[in-house]
Order: C-alpha cells, then structure tokens, then sequence
C-alpha cells in the first residue's frame, strides 16, 4: 500500500509522535516537508498542537505546505540561509528537528536545537544514498552535547508490530480532514522507472512519487512516451481535505 496508510504514512506517524514526541507550544521543523513523509509529519506534529515549519525548494511546494497543509511557516532552501531562517523563526530554538535530507541542512536544524530537544533522522534524500555522498557528516555533533538534546535514526519496521494502531488512527484524521497528502503521478511505461526515481533525489516530486505504467502508445499520440526515456507527463493528484 502506497501513500498515508502505507509505509511513508506510517514511517512519519512513529517517527514524529514516538520519536519527536511534539506537544502543544513545541517549535517542529521538518525538512523534505512537501515530500510523501514529511508532509504527513508535519500534519502530525500540528495535530499534536506545535508550530511547524516546513523546509522545502520552490514557492509551489511553499505555498502547498501553509495553504492546503496549514504549515505556519516555510524556508526555501534554494533561496534562503536555512540556519540563519531557523533562526529567525524560532529564536528560541527547535522541540523537534525531523530530517529526511541530511548534509547542510541537517546541520542547519543541530546549529538551532533547543536545550533538550530531539532530532528525528528519518532520510538523507539530500546524499541519493550513494557511497560518497554519505561520507558527509554534520560537523556541529558537539551542539547536541551541550544542549542535552538527543538524535535519534529509526526505520519504520521497527514499529512493525503496532501498524495496525497506526492505521487505525490515521485513518480517523484523514476521515475528519485533518490530514491531507499529494500523489506526483508520472506516467509512461517500466523504461520511465529510474527517471521517476531520480525525481526524488532532484527534489522534484511534489508529494508521493508515483510512475503509472501502460502500455506504449502509438508514436505521436497525445500520451505517447517518448522512446528515448525523457521526462514523462506528470499530473499531481490532490486527494484528502
């Protein structure tokens, strides 16, 4: 199962409300926040009755994540200096730092963590999980020493035998409207897959990543994929509120 009841619904339920544990008055800044995940979590973290600001690249994704989301706050890291926005926003500090980039940004959310205050590593989208992108490592550790703060790294099946809780109580929220999600649908056929893949790594899917696969059609209809494996047509689906 894809989407909210499937493992990104589930990975930001247990990451955000076991691990980052937000409570009402917590300052929760999510990065990849226009991601399948991210804007799951941060939904949860506003249900949880924190402020959440979501990191993300482009005004599209912004504008998403405060009018539909209802994110009060968004920093485009294209545009901005993430640490110094962090900041800005949160002059006090972060509650809740939930990553799914890593590297500079990662480091960003360590620079601005409260005094004990929780950072929840979820991805590192940002690397493309390859061998050397990983190589890269937050340089400021000593922050969450000081501030008493915790780090915690998690993968959804360690929750594994409580997903059926998780879904139960999912499903409620989406039934009352109090979350909502994106499926970024391409479609073409299995030559279209790692393009479709790649998008995430590039930051471009707008939601939940999704090829949809058919049959090739006739050269020069109008949803034909072109044979050489260039960017397939893509529709972003709202579905929820």
């Amino acid at each position: 199962m894809t989407g909210v009841l499937g493992t990104t619904g589930l990975t930001a339920y247990f990451g955000m409300l076991e691990l980052g544990r937000p409570k009402p008055g917590d300052i929760v800044v999510v990065s990849g926040a226009a991601g399948a995940t991210g804007s799951v979590a941060g939904q949860l973290a506003k249900i949880a009755g924190a402020t959440v600001i979501g990191i993300t690249g482009g005004p599209d994704k912004a504008q998403w994540l405060t009018d539909v989301a209802k994110f009060d706050a968004t920093i485009d890291y294209k545009s901005e200096d993430v640490e110094q926005r962090i900041a800005t926003l949160a002059p006090r500090g972060v509650d809740v730092f939930y990553d799914n980039v890593a590297g500079p940004i990662l480091e960003a959310g360590i620079a601005n963590i409260a005094q004990r205050g929780r950072v929840v590593l979820c991805g590192g989208i940002s690397s493309g999980y390859s061998n050397e992108a990983t190589r890269y490592g937050p340089k400021n550790l000593s922050t969450i020493t000081v501030r008493s703060a915790s780090m915690h790294g998690f993968i959804v099946t360690d929750f594994s035998d409580r997903f059926s809780e998780a879904t139960e109580r999912l499903s409620t929220w989406i039934r009352n409207g109090e979350i909502t999600w994106l499926d970024d649908i391409q479609h073409g056929t299995i030559e279209n897959a790692v393009d479709a893949l790649n998008r995430l790594f590039d930051g471009k899917n707008f939601g939940k990543q999704l090829l949809e696969v058919a049959a090739p059609s006739a050269p020069g209809s109008p949803n034909s994929t072109a044979a050489n494996g260039e960017a397939a047509q893509v529709e972003r689906s709202h579905v929820g509120r």
